[in-house]
């Protein structure tokens, strides 16, 4: 993996007072009034960005890109971003805990990695992508060319030598630190040091990488390298966008944490409840109960714990809820069944071994009528990664089921995108998400 140091823009602490004020998560976590919250927070917020308004007024020559494209050039024009003054490496790291734990600390550092497209097996994505989003962010960076979202990956090291250069590199207070909306602590630091940045390039120089989180961002900057590269002649500095603003982080880190995504599901026609636990009895053991009101959240802890022994057991087991019968179902599928499945033609042996693979196959797919056609127009779907929102958003919106999972084994991601497969779409949540507006890239 190839990459580069860049001259980063990064806020001016000056003009804007309180770095929390001004960072926003990716434009993909944006719902349910988010990008409001933000706007109101500050007038310099990120998220004016990444994510402006539409208007109904929009056209060709003024709508939500030109407008990010103008903010950005203003802002720099008033020096609300300051561009370093030599080429830097970024040490990112992210303080947080899970569910009362105590705190973890994922340890990455920020660079430009070369793009390079999917078949030469250097960047390994590991699940796929929609193209609305894509078109939507392209759109974005032909306007402003600035490269703000970061994509997360994942490289192997381990002996953990790039860490332990981290942590020489991150022994002073932060450059810059910042809490996000969940009170989590974001620290930046910079190093220009040429023999540093030397080490690290060479550390990475014969790594593969995994994106673990923005594949739609990586595939963007693919897309935009070839509208770029053919400008590169009348001015050098157009050669950069062959190269995408990433956050590299240790495969083998404790520090990785990684949330199901639960699958709720609605507008099946023809759905009844008890039909489906009869047809699903043909392929699973079942164990189920009644969930009163105030126990529905710990019947489907206890039942999520029941299926994470089974599956550290090599077992593939969920949880299913039917609201309509009120009753909470550990569904654990029969090794017999799976020999009789019929499975994608494509995927290998790593993915069929996936809770989520058995999930889409046997019961989205055969039994609901999920199919390929209905993800795509996400018409039967929704998704959410805390167990107990899904449960109660299942109950006030009145869908028609909820289907619970265990998060995805970091091994397992590994093993797929090793074996040359895609896990299904929405299969991880890495945690935390990675803040815009610490660091960004802009090369003409």
């Amino acid at each position: 993996m190839r990459i580069m140091p860049f001259r980063g823009y990064r806020y001016n602490l000056a003009k804007i007072g309180k770095l929390d004020d001004v960072i926003s998560p990716p434009y993909d976590q944006y719902q349910q009034g988010l990008d409001d919250l933000l706007y109101a927070r500050h007038p310099y917020n990120v998220s004016r960005i990444i994510m402006n308004k539409e208007s109904p007024q929009d056209g060709f020559t003024n709508n939500r890109y030109s407008r990010s494209k103008a903010l950005v050039n203003q802002w720099i024009h008033e020096g609300v971003f300051v561009q370093d003054e030599r080429p830097a490496l970024y040490p990112y790291f992210q303080q947080y805990c899970v569910s009362g734990q105590r705190t973890r600390l994922r340890k990455g550092f920020i660079a430009l990695g070369e793009v390079t497209d999917y078949d030469r097996r250097i960047v390994l994505p590991h699940e796929r992508t929609l193209s609305k989003p894509k078109q939507d962010r392209l759109n974005l960076l032909r306007a402003s060319l600035a490269d703000t979202g970061l994509v997360l990956v994942l490289y192997s090291d381990p002996e953990g030598k790039i860490e332990a250069l981290l942590d020489s590199l991150t022994s002073c207070a932060a450059d810059m630190e910042a809490l996000d909306l969940h009170g989590e602590v974001n620290q930046l630091w910079k190093t220009e040091d040429p023999h540093v940045i030397e080490a690290l390039q060479s550390l990475m120089s014969d790594k593969r990488v995994i994106i673990a989180d923005g594949h739609h961002r990586y595939e963007v900057a693919l897309a935009f390298r070839e509208e770029a590269l053919p400008r590169a002649p009348e001015n050098q500095h157009w050669g950069l966008y062959a190269y995408k603003l990433m956050s590299f982080v240790r495969l083998e880190s404790a520090g990785i944490t990684i949330f199901p995504i639960h699958r709720l599901v609605k507008n099946v026609a023809g759905f009844n409840s008890e039909d489906l636990l009869r047809r699903l009895s043909e392929d699973f053991e079942i164990k189920n109960e009644i969930a009163p009101g105030g126990e529905k959240s710990s019947l489907a802890e206890r039942y999520l714990d029941e299926a994470r022994q089974l599956g550290n057991r090599g077992e593939n087991a969920f949880v299913l809820y039917l609201p309509s019968i009120g009753k909470m179902a550990l569904l654990c599928f029969r090794k017999a069944a799976a020999q009789r499945q019929a499975w994608p033609a494509d995927k290998t042996q790593a993915w069929r071994k996936l809770d989520i693979s058995v999930l889409q196959t046997v019961v989205l797919d055969r039994l609901l009528g999920i199919g390929e056609k209905q993800l795509t127009e996400q018409s039967n779907l929704e998704y959410i990664s805390e167990f107990r929102e899904a449960i109660q958003m299942t109950d006030q919106k009145g869908l028609q089921c909820a289907l619970l999972l265990n998060a995805t084994p970091i091994e397992q991601v590994k093993e797929v995108v090793e074996a040359g497969d895609l896990l299904p779409q929405k299969s991880t949540h890495f945690h935390p998400k990675l803040m815009e507006g610490l660091v960004f890239a802009k090369h003409v």
